[in-house]
Order: C-alpha cells, then sequence, then structure tokens
C-alpha cells in the first residue's frame, strides 16, 4: 500500500480541475430523478447519507451509469428467452474483456459459489443433484492460509471443505483425489508466502482449476484483461461496485467448460443448487453495458478529479492543530485514493468509534470506511461524494474534534 503526503502530490493532480462525480461528461444516476418523483425515502423515514467511504455492498454500492439505467429500462418492457439473453450477453462480455467465456451472476459471492460448484460437479448432473456435498465428491478447496477472509465461507457453501497451505511443498501434499480447485485472493497478494505466478504454474502442473476473487480490484478497469491474461481458470468480480453495473449483479469469467458447469449449478435451471441466485433480464443487460461503459470511461481524469478532493480535504483538516492526515494508494485493490486522519490522543478526548458514530448519527449523516478494514484509523475517500461534499464532510470531522479537544472541555 502506497502512501503519500499532499507536497507530493502536487506534480501528479497538475492543473487537474474538479469533475462531475465519476464522469466529466454524463450526469450521475440521481441527476436523472424528476422533481415532481415521489420522495419515497423521506416518506419511509429512511435517512440519506454522505457516502465518504466508496460503493460499498452495505451502502447500496456505486450508482449506475445513466447508460446502464437506459439498458435496464429497455430489457424490462422486452421479453426475451432467458439462455439466449445469457449466452449473447456472455460472448459479448468475453470478446471485451479476453476471457475465454463469460457470465452474469447474482453478485461476485454468488460466482464464488457456482464456481465452486462447477469444479466439484464437472457438469455431471449426478453430482449437481448432491450438492452441497459431504465428501462423495472432489470437495477440497485449496486456500493460502494469508489469505482466509470473511468470504470464503462462499466456498464453502457448497459443502467444500478448505485446506490451508503456505508454500509450494504445502500445496504438493494437499493435493489429491478429493482436490477440487485452489483458490487465491486477488486483492491481498503481498501477504503470501508464495507468488501468484507460482501459485498458478503449480495449479497447472498438478492439474487443478484455480479461481480468483478479483471483486474488489476495479478500477482501473484494466485490471479485468491483466487478471485474465494471468491464467487463471475463474475470477469473480462484482458488478455494482467499480464497474457501475446493477448493484445485486456479478461477473464469472474463464474457462469455456468451467463457466458452462457454473451456469448448469445456477438460475434458471429448476433443479440447480444456485437456483434461488436469479439474474433478472434487465441485470444480464445492464451489465453488459456496464463492462462496454468502464472500457471507454476516461479513468485517468476521474482518477485526477479524486486526488484532488482527496489533497483539499487533507489540507483543510492538517491545518487543525494536534491533527496528522496521510494520503494513501491502495495498491491491489481498486485505485481510489482515501486520506487517513490521525489525531493526538493527549489533546482529543474522542476515539475513532466514536468519531465515526459521530458522523453517522449527525446531521447530514456521513458514513466512512469500516474500522477493520482501516485498521482502526479514519478514512475518507472521494470516490462517491458529489460536488460540495467533500467540504461538508472536512467541516464535520473538524467541529466533532474541537467538541472534545481537552482545552475546550
Amino acid at each position: 500500500m502506497l502512501k503519500l503526503n499532499r507536497r507530493k502530490l502536487v506534480a501528479a493532480l497538475g492543473s487537474a480541475a474538479p469533475l462531475g462525480f465519476f464522469s466529466p461528461s454524463a450526469p450521475a444516476a440521481a441527476d436523472l430523478v424528476s422533481e415532481s418523483q415521489p420522495d419515497y425515502f423521506a416518506q419511509l423515514g429512511v435517512k440519506p447519507f454522505i457516502n465518504a467511504i466508496g460503493p460499498y455492498s452495505s451502502l447500496g454500492g456505486a450508482e449506475m451509469w445513466p447508460e446502464v439505467i437506459e439498458a435496464m429500462e429497455y430489457a424490462i418492457h422486452r421479453k426475451v428467452r432467458m439462455t439466449d439473453l445469457h449466452d449473447a450477453v456472455g460472448q459479448r462480455i468475453a470478446e471485451l474483456t479476453g476471457a475465454d467465456a463469460a457470465m452474469v451472476s447474482a453478485g461476485a459471492t454468488s460466482a464464488m459459489i457456482l464456481g465452486t460448484a462447477a469444479c466439484m460437479t464437472m457438469g455431471d448432473a449426478e453430482k449437481m443433484e448432491r450438492l452441497p456435498a459431504a465428501g462423495d465428491m472432489p470437495n477440497e478447496v485449496i486456500i493460502l492460509k494469508s489469505q482466509r477472509y470473511l468470504y470464503d465461507r462462499s466456498l464453502r457453501a457448497t459443502g467444500a471443505q478448505l485446506v490451508e497451505v503456505e508454500t509450494a511443498a504445502d500445496i504438493r501434499a494437499a493435493v489429491g483425489d478429493q482436490t477440487a480447485m485452489m483458490f487465491y485472493l486477488q486483492n491481498r497478494p503481498d501477504d503470501t508466502r508464495i507468488q501468484v505466478v507460482d501459485y498458478i504454474a503449480l495449479a497447472r502442473e498438478l492439474g487443478i482449476p484455480i479461481m480468483c476473487d478479483a471483486a474488489t480490484t476495479v478500477p482501473p478497469v484494466g485490471n479485468i484483461a491483466a487478471t485474465v491474461a494471468q491464467g487463471f481458470d475463474l475470477i469473480c468480480y462484482s458488478g455494482g461496485k467499480g464497474l457501475r453495473g446493477p448493484y445485486s449483479a456479478g461477473l464469472l469469467l474463464g474457462r469455456e467448460d468451467l463457466v458452462r458447469y457454473a451456469r448448469m449449478n445456477g438460475s434458471p435451471n429448476h433443479r440447480a443448487y444456485g437456483r434461488s441466485m436469479k439474474v433478472a433480464p434487465e441485470e444480464y443487460l445492464g451489465m453488459l453495458v456496464a463492462v462496454e461503459k468502464s472500457l471507454e470511461f476516461d479513468e485517468g481524469a476521474e482518477y485526477r478529479r479524486q486526488l484532488n478532493v482527496v489533497s483539499t480535504m487533507e489540507r483543510d483538516l492538517a491545518a487543525i492543530e494536534g491533527v496528522q492526515t496521510e494520503i494513501g494508494i491502495p495498491g491491489a485493490e481498486a485505485r481510489e485514493p482515501y486520506l487517513e486522519v490521525r489525531w493526538d490522543a493527549d489533546e482529543y478526548t474522542i476515539s475513532v468509534a466514536d468519531l465515526k458514530q459521530a458522523l453517522r448519527s449527525g446531521e447530514p449523516s456521513i458514513e466512512v470506511r469500516a474500522l477493520f478494514l482501516s485498521n482502526n484509523q479514519l478514512h475518507l475517500t472521494a470516490v462517491a461524494l458529489k460536488p460540495g461534499e467533500a467540504e461538508i464532510v472536512t467541516q464535520r470531522v473538524a467541529e466533532i474534534l474541537r467538541l472534545h479537544r481537552r482545552s475546550a472541555a
């Protein structure tokens, strides 16, 4: 993870002017809402918030491209056979990403479950009937011990058992008749004792399919083609985050036979284990348009916009006595710069957790990154901030800190 201070960013920022939310040309989805439309959230008593964290699932993901909304509206009013649409969309997404095959899933977690099911059953209808398996078919998934994480239970949803390894020797010893696949978490490459290229090479040598969770590695969208080129057999992506597609959609890319088997384990197949993981026709089409739009979007300009906003926030908060700030740029994850804010505990009586809660419960409500993801520090991002919101965020942080300054008590 790369961290920069504000002075080192000046050259990178240049004379970049602030751009509109996400796109220098297209309006945000929220801008398309008619003023005459009922305020449904207000009627329900649901409180909107300023998003200073990014397109997280718990916060509804990213705002969809306007073109995605148009495509979904088109599909809502026109019915086609699901298999035909699935085939056509998958083929087009595969062409765009450089993958052998592709399918739209009900999110990245669904892609992980269906991909695991594919590797366990390998198209065998009898085995598919027996999911979740209890050992009557290859059901072991090799996973690096350092890459155990919150979502690896998705691999176990099919009845698979995780086998932890650390070295190449461990992998060779662990692989056997019960091995269904190997797994790799793309956004945590620095924590492993084996390089990804060697991990993939071992899978090839041993004849074991290898699946990669790359859900949060976009933008830049070029990471998709680069990950495909690494040689993974299956790759999972979120559709409603960096790609700005439908919130409940995702992608599974990879080997033609494995993607086909994954489809057999999913909806709309009547008896499939993944029958509940439905993808609507409008989501199929919307996901395709999201990939197309993301590939043509000026990511460089958007990155400069975010750096510009984060740098301004850093300048304002660094001016407060006893406050330290640092700009970080994620390595393997989506390239979305963030501001880390720290303060002197001897000078301020409020904890990071309490400040986070104060932002959430205040007016307007502001959401920041979960503390288990930020190493218990306050992180602010610009990826989802609309014009004028960065100033509100920094003002609220400053106000809360000043209220809890010891000299002010």
